[in-house]
Parts: structure tokens; C-alpha cells; sequence
């Protein structure tokens, strides 16, 4: 497109993001309340983040008369390549640096839009749908806090028993998270949704993008929304588990410590811990259904391998919920 006058001409794209109403998702306490992106954006409230990390433009917020919202936004130029050890350090890090600035003052957003009860909303709906009566059903399973009944693998039967355990936990720690050290989450911060690029001084910057499940959260709890995110969808190898823990939970205490946070690590990591494990609410139950159809596929076998993991994470977790002060 050019300037009359100017033969100069510059090459430039828009996105078209279409947000459906939803009567399900209609109240700002749903985790994923259908208009917070678009209130997000219209605040304004995003485009003044630290740490440098920044979003798209939001061009124009356009109401339609079909119950549908178009997000005319910036295209931001990214360079798909698959991840690399260093870009999880350095995206790990940069999230602890922009948390520790609201950790030090920063103000948190006042908007009602803004969740603060994230993970207990999503839980909810974790249970909701895990007991939904169109999941294939299987025979009733013994009173054990679960709703189906255990596949007859030894493996799985001690997965589901550390589950029924973790569950029992839950309320506790949902308390403890909503206890933490306070700050702003983004709460589906993974590869996808962070774009890194470089500016012309060859620095690597942070753009993050989709921000529906923005939320004021506690401390670790993205972080280990992030480690259980990468390692649900493959995009870390699972035989290198322990280190790719270790890479984000250290990047992410030195992001906090380079922005002055210095407080106690033990609430970050239990934010962390907990974060993850929690998953295992969803994805134990999504396992059982997999072992039911093919126990030896790798997909099965990779589910019951993170489970596992997510699992011993609990156990840490619950741990550190008794022996660190959460006031």
C-alpha cells in the first residue's frame, strides 16, 4: 500500500479475530469468560506491561449484530521455528521478571473482568466435564472418588489411587493459591502464544498474544501452567523430564530475583508445583478412556508417563502447602 504522492510502499497485515457470545461463558468469574480478551483490549490496560513484553495493536473493537465481536489486531511477524532450550529459558525468565513487577508494586488491574479465582473456576469445569453423561461410559466404578471405573492395569489403579488422594487436597490448596503473593497471569503462556523476535539491535523481545484467561493468580501458578502445557502437548522430551523442571523453575526464580523479588522461593515453587499437578484432574481421567482403547499406543503410554509426573509433583506440592507459611 501506498501514500498518494509516494511511490515508497510498505507491506502490512491485519488479524480478524471473531469472539462469539456464549451464555455459558457470560460470567466474569468463568476462567474463560468469552468477552475478558475483548475488554482486555479495549481498556487499554495491556499495552502498558513491564518488562518490556507487549501485545499486538488492537486496531478497532468492532460489535456485530450476529452476537459476534471482531478484534481487528496487529499481525505480528513470528518466526515459527521449533523451540530450542535457551528460548524456554529465556521465556521462563522474562515471565518472572514481568510477575516480580507486580509482585514489587506494580499496580494490579481493578476491572470486575479480570478473574481472581482462575484455577478454581477451571477445577470446576474440570469436573463438570470429566462427569459430563456423554463421556463413554464405562462400568460402574467402587466408591472412590472417581466416577468410572479403573481400567484393570496395576499402573493406572496407583495413578487413580494418588488422584482420589490429590483430590482431597484440593480445597486446601486452592485456598493456598488464592494465599500467594499476588500477581497478574496470563494463565496460557506457552509457545503458541509467545511470540519472540528479534529488534534491530538483534534482542530478543516478548510479544504475548491471546489473552482471555488473564487472571491475578499466585506466584508460580503460570509458570507451571507453562511446564504442563509443554510437556501435555510434546513440545519437550519427556526422558529429559527433571532437567526441563529444573530449566523452568530456576529461569523463572531468576527472572523474579533480576527484578528485585526476594522473597521466599519455597511460594513460587509450591505455585508451581501445585499449578502442574493439578492438571492430572483432567488428564488421569482422559488416560483411563485411553487405556480402555489401546493401552499399548504411545500416546497412551506418553498421558500415563506425565500423569506419573504430575503425580509425584502432588506429593512435593502438598509437602511444601505444610511446611511453608501461606498467609
Amino acid at each position: 500500500m501506498s501514500d498518494i504522492g509516494n511511490e515508497e510502499s510498505r507491506a502490512w497485515s491485519m488479524i480478524l479475530k471473531i469472539v462469539k457470545a456464549d451464555v455459558l461463558r457470560d460470567d466474569p468469574s468463568h476462567y474463560n469468560y468469552w468477552k475478558r480478551e475483548i475488554l482486555a483490549y479495549d481498556s487499554g490496560f495491556l499495552h502498558h506491561l513491564p518488562a518490556d513484553i507487549t501485545v499486538p495493536r488492537c486496531l478497532a473493537v468492532d460489535q456485530r449484530s450476529d452476537d459476534t465481536v471482531w478484534l481487528w489486531l496487529e499481525d505480528i511477524p513470528n518466526d515459527a521455528q521449533e523451540w530450542q532450550w535457551d528460548d524456554y529459558a529465556y521465556a521462563a525468565e522474562k515471565l518472572g521478571q514481568f510477575q516480580a513487577a507486580y509482585l514489587l508494586g506494580e499496580p494490579l488491574p481493578k476491572f470486575p473482568w479480570v478473574n481472581q479465582q482462575w484455577m478454581r473456576s477451571w477445577i470446576n469445569e474440570c469436573y463438570r466435564y470429566r462427569d459430563a453423561p456423554d463421556v463413554p461410559d464405562v462400568p460402574d466404578a467402587p466408591d472412590a472418588g472417581m466416577s468410572r471405573q479403573l481400567v484393570p492395569d496395576m499402573k493406572f489403579a496407583d495413578l487413580a489411587a494418588r488422584l482420589v488422594r490429590l483430590e482431597g487436597w484440593v480445597e486446601d490448596w486452592l485456598a493456598a493459591l488464592e494465599r500467594l503473593p499476588r500477581t497478574l497471569a496470563h494463565q496460557d503462556y506457552y509457545e503458541q502464544n509467545i511470540l519472540i523476535s528479534l529488534n534491530g539491535q538483534q534482542e530478543r523481545k516478548v510479544v504475548l498474544i491471546d489473552w482471555q484467561f488473564l487472571s491475578i493468580s499466585g506466584i508460580g501458578e503460570d509458570l507451571g501452567r507453562f511446564f504442563g502445557l509443554a510437556l501435555s502437548r510434546g513440545n519437550v522430551p519427556l526422558e529429559h523430564y527433571q532437567k526441563v523442571q529444573e530449566l523452568f523453575f530456576s529461569s523463572y526464580i531468576k527472572g523474579l530475583r533480576h527484578t528485585g523479588w526476594l522473597g521466599d522461593e519455597r511460594l513460587a515453587r509450591f505455585g508451581f508445583l501445585a499449578s502442574f499437578a493439578l492438571r492430572s484432574i483432567w488428564e488421569v481421567p482422559k488416560l483411563q478412556q485411553k487405556l480402555a482403547q489401546d493401552a499399548g499406543a504411545p500416546e497412551t503410554l506418553k498421558l500415563a508417563f506425565i500423569a506419573e509426573k504430575q503425580l509425584e509433583a502432588a506429593e512435593e506440592a502438598e509437602e511444601l502447602r505444610k511446611i511453608v507459611k501461606i498467609v
